[in-house]
């Protein structure tokens, strides 16, 4: 979905409920440009995985990328509605103080 197209909350909600996605979007919503090779090894996940999970970010218009040769670079998109910005934010200085790699669900 590019950013232009209407973002609607349960799309959000849906694309954050992932943990992969989840540690993606707090690793880069710090506004620093990450190539996939970068978010692999801070993941420890394999590079198709990071990316699937990077690709959706993009498709809902969380993430822009850029290809800069053989490498693509991941960071939050910068034209996010209002009301999204605001929920990323908080979701975002929730997640500071938990750790990064620990976060975990509880399934019972």
């Amino acid at each position: 979905m590019p950013n232009n197209c209407v973002m609607q909350p349960l799309e959000l909600f849906k694309v954050l409920s992932d943990p992969t996605r989840l540690k993606l979007f707090q690793i880069l919503f710090q506004q620093n440009p990450r190539c996939v090779r970068e978010l692999v090894e801070i993941l420890d996940q394999p590079q198709p995985t990071v990316s699937r999970h990077s690709n959706h970010l993009k498709k809902l218009g969380i993430l822009s990328c850029v290809r800069d040769g053989t490498w693509m670079w991941y960071e939050v998109a910068d034209d996010l509605p209002t009301w999204c910005q605001d929920i990323l934010d908080t979701t975002y200085q929730t997640l500071v103080e938990l750790p990064l790699l620990e976060q975990t669900t509880n399934d019972g």
